[in-house]
């Protein structure tokens, strides 16, 4: 029991509680109380309030960074607890960090931790138990720099830009994913755009990739959408507008395998197909993907244009 550890420790104990664990306390001392049993002062009850505020707070201020810390036994209770919570209808959160919670259990659950895994040669160290997630500013000195702010700007199709910044997402998890579908769909990649006008949505995909990007009653399917250009991710409401000048567009790293004609209403490319596309004017300018994870969002471009 909790609240007995707590009586005999003290407030030293509250250090290793985590969230669920401070919520089943208080509901503890809860029942004490009303049974006339409490055996704590009043104000070490209330700096166990003040823990669950604080926990609460950075849960709904980054939810991303408060879970990424969390073990996957500590992750796994504590979404236990609050779908229990939740099914009692007294979740203390809102549905969508929610869902954030729920997908990160899902990413975790997908991946085996005891398979090899390689990344790309210009990362940074990494590893999938102590840092699976880093966010590299490119130096505009750099070669990386130049050679994404090259493709970008061919692609957007504008005679005067200036790209601010470039941001490497370093996600291992994804790239693990991502590696492993490589090896039951065709290894044909290419790099594409893709834009979301929400920076909620656009962290979301940095985290966890395209998990709620489907797009119901889409051009040529209810899929994950990008384009062959930036040009035609650089309108409303594709395009996420940072400030009135600076806008942000994800280059992705898109798993197009065999790609077949796609349509409204397509649910799944056809048979040994692994994405659609859309052909205009002679060539294909769009391509949906119906698995979120053939896609890997490789960078972020800030930029602006006259």
């Amino acid at each position: 029991m909790h609240a007995t550890k707590l009586a005999n420790i003290g407030i030293k104990y509250l250090s290793d509680l985590q969230l669920n664990d401070l919520y089943q306390l208080q509901d503890e001392l809860n029942t004490l109380w009303k049974n006339g049993q409490s055996k704590i002062s009043n104000n070490l009850y209330d700096k166990i309030v003040d823990s669950i505020n604080y926990e609460i707070t950075q849960l709904q201020t980054d939810p991303y960074n408060y879970t990424i810390t969390k073990t996957d036994n500590e992750l796994k209770k504590l979404v236990d607890y609050l779908a229990q919570l939740y099914s009692q209808g007294q979740s203390p959160i809102e549905n969508s960090i929610w869902d954030i919670l729920n997908c990160e259990l899902t990413m975790r659950n997908t991946i085996n931790f005891n398979s090899s895994l390689t990344y790309p040669s210009h990362w940074i160290t990494m590893s999938l138990s102590e840092n699976p997630i880093q966010f590299m500013k490119l130096s505009q000195s750099s070669q990386e720099f130049q050679d994404i702010s090259n493709l970008f700007s061919k692609s957007l199709q504008k005679s005067s830009i200036v790209i601010y910044s470039i941001i490497r997402i370093q996600n291992l998890r994804l790239w693990y994913i991502f590696q492993e579908l490589q090896k039951i769909i065709p290894n044909n990649i290419q790099r594409l755009f893709h834009g979301t006008a929400s920076s909620t949505h656009q962290k979301l995909i940095m985290y966890h990739g395209f998990y709620h990007s489907f797009c119901p009653g889409g051009l040529i399917g209810d899929g994950v959408y990008f384009a062959v250009n930036a040009h035609y991710s650089n309108n409303d409401p594709y395009v996420l507008r940072k400030t009135n000048h600076r806008r942000e567009l994800f280059i992705c790293q898109v798993l197009l395998g065999n790609s077949s004609q796609g349509g409204s209403g397509v649910k799944l490319p056809a048979q040994g197909c692994h994405s659609v596309f859309h052909f205009n004017n002679n060539q294909n300018d769009m391509f949906c993907i119906f698995n979120s994870y053939q896609a890997y969002p490789e960078y972020i471009v800030q930029y602006d244009y006259e």
